[in-house]
């Protein structure tokens, strides 16, 4: 009798621990037939990135004399030519916020606030060097889009990476993008 119930009572909280379980969420890919019957090309393409918001870490090292380098996370919403880039230290707190419109460019860090005729502008007088403003806003939104001086390395995108290279002119930079979402 005591062993049908203990039965019984392991049953029943299988059956409960069942109900409260859910199915992991998989996303569900397609992969076309190696070979097709009717000879017909098949082109398949993923819909693209979102460019409402990213998120992701980014380092940048300047070859200057002392040398710069910056390591932060971001998110960015919006894109070129309106956005807002949010610059968050390691600890996750908010460092500086970029807005920038066709109008100008705008940064807030805490109380103060720099205005600038142009993004480019205001990104030149925060690091110093000159950055392709219009290339950069693409490449913190996953797009690697090629810019005149910089060479864009692809090859860890399917880790989620961009790795950028000004190569011309000098000082060297290099931008390593790493995307969360």
């Amino acid at each position: 009798m005591l062993t049908i119930r203990l039965v019984a009572l392991g049953c029943s909280c299988m059956l409960l621990l069942g109900a409260c379980s859910t199915q992991p969420n998989t996303p569900q890919t397609f992969t076309p037939p190696a070979k097709l019957d009717n000879s017909q090309v098949v082109n398949v393409e993923a819909p693209p990135l979102p460019t409402a918001f990213k998120a992701g870490r980014f380092a940048l090292q300047i070859d200057t004399e002392p040398p710069q380098s910056f390591i932060t996370s971001f998110d960015l919403t919006g894109g070129w030519p309106e956005g807002t880039l949010n610059i968050y230290n390691p600890l996750g707190l908010q460092m500086a916020r970029v807005e920038w419109t066709t109008q100008g460019a705008r940064l807030v860090q805490g109380k103060q606030i720099r205005e600038s005729a142009s993004l480019e502008r205001l990104v030149f007088e925060l690091t110093g060097t000159q950055l392709p403003t219009t290339a950069l806003v693409d490449w913190l939104a996953g797009k690697p889009t090629p810019a005149e001086g910089w060479r864009v390395d692809v090859s860890e995108w399917h880790l989620r990476r961009l790795v950028l290279e000004r190569v011309q002119p000098a000082p060297r930079t290099v931008l390593r993008i790493a995307f969360e979402s």
